[in-house]
């Protein structure tokens, strides 16, 4: 098979790091025909593609050049639309004072001219955007940009006295899976420690993640916990194990129904558009919520446990481009101690920014190891590897 157009729909959803790091090389060194791709992964786009599409208000917008470019694009937009809102809008405020009907129809038709004009210029230009598709958008007043936020937030944490949590000579293995073991594990966490789990898929990344939550039980060594500690503990799987048949308010009240201020219900619901889900979706069945809305549910439930530590397992996998920078600005005020396993670059530099208190865990071979370097020396060396693979 030889195709012409390559549609990749969230192609690293499911790869390791290193997986994506060879994709990206290969479409840029070796794929020379059209890609069509739909990623959340702002680096993987900012690397494979050089024109973005942006769904917004239910328009698509086409931008030149990589993501970088449409963002700084899209804030000119932004700007240039609020500017032209706020002008009709003065307008329209001075014609209303007069209280004349005629004054205020002239101040809409004269923004509805200079609109078609605009639009008619742009057309004439060719430019590439569903702005111009005026034959099938009708031209309209100035109206005020809708935006998009979204607010993460985890507590500030109860101080706990060090260590707070440890792996001591840690070995486990599954009875069903003669071929898997690791052995050796001798790790710690404390107070704003921040980890990112790195290492091929199947070499055990998950499975470290288990035995630090005390999901599993080592079948060698000692883990010692502080009495007191509060795991947070995100997975891509948690999404699956929601009660279905609840709405986000109901279980969210069960597993913490101790809510202060106002009514717990209204609390809750505050706390969940703190973390993106729309209002209308409070109410709704969980099992009719999609993938993306169901994280915010378990994000909520997270920040409502008030944990010291976070373990976080791919937590981008459902989440739009917005939310995981809302989620590593979180990660970035949060106090505690982050540990992170994911396939995004962006996400795993802005937790390991700081390389005082960040460290690399490389899970390979059956073994847990500090790498020595930063996070953008191991992907560094990962690259060189990776273009040679490319290249031969």
């Amino acid at each position: 098979m030889q195709p012409t157009l390559l549609l990749l729909d969230e192609p690293t959803n499911h790869l390791d790091l290193r997986a994506v790091l060879w994709l990206e090389e290969y479409l840029c060194s070796q794929w020379k025909k059209t890609l069509i791709v739909v990623s959340h992964d702002r680096d993987f786009l900012n690397t494979v593609c050089n024109e973005i599409i942006h769904l917004h208000d239910k328009s698509l917008h086409v931008y030149r050049g990589n993501f970088d470019d449409f963002e700084s694009g899209y804030e000119q937009k932004r700007k240039e639309m609020n500017r032209k809102f706020e002008v009709y809008e003065k307008q329209m405020r001075a014609a209303r004072k007069t209280g004349s009907k005629a004054a205020q129809d002239k101040v809409k038709g004269h923004a509805l001219s200079k609109a078609a004009k605009e639009a008619a210029k742009s057309k004439g230009k060719g430019k590439n955007t569903a702005d111009d598709d005026d034959d099938q958008k009708q031209v309209a007043v100035p109206q005020k940009w809708r935006d998009y936020n979204v607010e993460f937030h985890f507590p500030e944490p109860t101080e706990l006295t060090p260590p707070l949590l440890q792996l001591i000579e840690v070995g486990f293995s599954y009875p069903n899976r003669p071929d898997f073991k690791l052995s050796g594990v001798d790790v710690g966490i404390d107070m704003g420690t921040r980890v990112a789990i790195v290492g091929p898929n199947g070499a055990g990344k998950s499975t470290l993640l288990n035995l630090l939550a005390g999901d599993l039980t080592p079948t060698q060594g000692e883990v010692r916990r502080s009495q007191k500690l509060r795991i947070g503990r995100y997975s891509q799987h948690f999404v699956d194990l929601l009660t279905m048949e609840e709405n986000a308010v109901q279980y969210l009240l069960r597993l913490h129904p101790d809510q202060e201020g106002m009514s717990k219900a209204e609390a809750v619901r505050a706390k969940l558009g703190k973390f993106g889900l729309p209002g209308h979706n409070h109410l709704t069945p969980i099992v009719k919520l999609s993938g993306g809305q169901k994280a915010r549910v378990v994000f909520t439930s997270i920040s409502m446990s008030h944990p010291h530590i976070l373990l976080l397992d791919e937590p981008t996998n459902h989440l739009d481009m917005q939310s995981i920078d809302a989620l590593a600005d979180a990660l970035d005020e949060f106090t505690g101690g982050v540990v992170l396993v994911s396939h995004d670059s962006r996400l795993i530099s802005r937790v390991c920014e700081d390389e005082q208190r960040s460290e690399i865990w490389v899970v390979e071979d059956g073994t847990v190891n500090r790498y020595d370097g930063t996070f953008e020396d191991y992907k560094d060396e990962l690259m060189e590897e990776i273009k040679k693979e490319v290249e031969e």
